[in-house]
């Protein structure tokens, strides 16, 4: 827990309030209809980098705890080495940038406190291709680098101190009654609206322009910003801005397309504008999204020419209708083609769902043993020789990661590895570290109170366990 001095007190509520009434608009749907005063936080006038990370951390977990991610290893991955590109070429390119997916169908992405950029679903399917993506990324990477927030917290110190008093009861109100707290939250701040609004569009500008620059240096097609803007003035067409939550957050008008027009026109290098990585993952977010997969597919055979990403959302779509056989020939004829490890991973999982075990441990080795720093095909890997109850030999690949990278996933599968040998101590010391890891330390000290509880521990492993319980209580009481 951040502890502020007497002075500072009022800077802490305001974050406090900021971090708060994020979750609410993630937790709410009501709440989140309201619009809202954008009351930054005052990280870098305020806060030491030990205490933004604090922050930055307290932010993902309350996220985590309230609000559901896409859980797709591979979209993920996409997603963080495409924001970690961008970044490299950001003002502050030696900065720490967390990027994560939210698994909400409205367009939406925001910057939270240390470098935390959320991406909601619904805005990577709104994306034709890879520069519209990035165009949305570079912005709010922009926003951080340019410290927008801080300047938004300035900006609200001067003024009306009814806004923060209404914030205050619009999260006291809401956490037992969301609508009456959207009530209350409306009812107090329209009237302070306008000032935050003129703000906020000088910070889009900005962030725009910072944008392009970063885009340009990523090799991205700065005319994807454009592109997109295209898109959210297409979506809110027949509505208005409160319709669309990023134009909420982003207002657009003319003039500020024009100056972006303007400005990604004045480059004269040539760049792609999208990539297959993009349209892979995107297909992967359309097939887990389709309520009716049988349906989906039917518009795929329909098509006269269909592209390699459709023809990989296809596989995956036999995949979800339980049909292996169709999606290994879709496969490999597609690999074939135009060789892609996410093919291969695909493959292997029909080759397991058609009870091929051989196939698929052969692929899962051959893939592991070219890829053995990829968290997506360690863990396909394990998982299956999980399943197949070859249980030392996932144990062993998983420890082995752990060495090479902490990952709260890598812990979980290593815990039903162990749980299925039944070695429920070295089970419950690995779900501990993994709830740990994720910064949950309450559920940490629960795992290690049931592992001291059984009956088969030594004298070794009780002090090793209690250990490690006073670490997590230490955490615990100062989060």
């Amino acid at each position: 827990m951040i502890n502020p001095n007497p002075q500072n007190i009022i800077d802490y509520l305001l974050m406090t309030l900021r971090t708060t009434l994020l979750l609410l608009s993630l937790i709410s749907p009501c709440l989140a209809d309201s619009p809202l005063p954008d009351l930054g936080h005052p990280s870098q006038t305020t806060l030491s980098p030990e205490h933004e990370k604090e922050l930055g951390e307290a932010f993902i977990r309350a996220l985590k705890a309230h609000a559901r991610f896409v859980n797709d290893e591979l979209v993920n991955d996409y997603i963080h080495n495409l924001g970690l590109k961008l970044a490299a070429n950001s003002p502050e390119r030696g900065r720490e940038f967390n990027f994560f997916i939210i698994d909400a169908g409205d367009i939406n992405a925001f910057a939270g406190p240390n470098g935390t950029i959320g991406i909601n679903k619904g805005l990577i399917l709104a994306a034709d291709n890879e520069s519209q993506l990035a165009s949305v990324m570079a912005h709010e990477i922009a926003h951080v680098t340019q410290k927008h927030l801080t300047r938004a917290y300035q900006a609200s110190e001067n003024t009306n101190i009814t806004t923060l008093a209404t914030i205050l009861a619009a999260i006291l109100i809401g956490a037992a009654d969301p609508t009456a707290g959207a009530a209350v939250m409306f009812g107090g701040v329209a009237g302070n609206m306008q000032s935050q609004i003129n703000f906020t569009r000088s910070n889009e500008y900005e962030a725009d322009r910072v944008g392009i620059q970063i885009m340009t240096a990523a090799d991205f097609n700065p005319k994807g910003m454009i592109e997109f803007f295209e898109i959210l003035q297409s979506q809110s067409l027949y509505g208005s801005e409160n319709d669309l939550e990023y134009l909420r957050t982003h207002p657009l008008n003319n003039a500020r397309i024009a100056e972006a027009s303007n400005r990604a026109s004045k480059t004269s290098f040539q760049f792609n504008n999208d990539s297959l990585i993009y349209q892979l993952a995107r297909q992967r977010l359309i097939v887990a999204n389709s309520q009716v997969p049988a349906e989906l597919i039917n518009g795929y055979l329909e098509s006269k020419s269909e592209s390699a990403e459709k023809t990989y959302g296809r596989a995956l779509i036999y995949l979800r209708l339980n049909k292996p056989d169709q999606a290994i020939h879709t496969l490999k004829n597609l690999h074939k083609k135009q060789p892609h490890l996410w093919y291969q991973l695909a493959l292997a999982k029909a080759f397991y769902k058609n009870n091929d075990e051989a196939e698929a441990i052969k692929l899962y080795q051959q893939l592991n043993a070219i890829y053995p720093d990829y968290l997506p095909v360690t863990h396909a890997f394990a998982r299956a020789l999980i399943n197949y109850k070859k249980y030392s030999k996932s144990i062993q690949i998983l420890e082995k990661q752990l060495t090479e990278q902490k990952n709260s996933e890598t812990y979980n599968l290593l815990a039903q590895a162990y749980s299925r040998q039944n070695n429920l101590l070295k089970a419950y010391s690995l779900k501990a570290e993994q709830y740990a890891f994720d910064g949950f330390y309450e559920l940490a000290i629960q795992q290690l109170t049931s592992a001291l509880r059984l009956p088969d521990n030594n004298t070794e492993s009780l002090k090793r366990l209690s250990a490690q319980m006073q670490i997590y209580k230490n955490k615990y009481k100062t989060d």
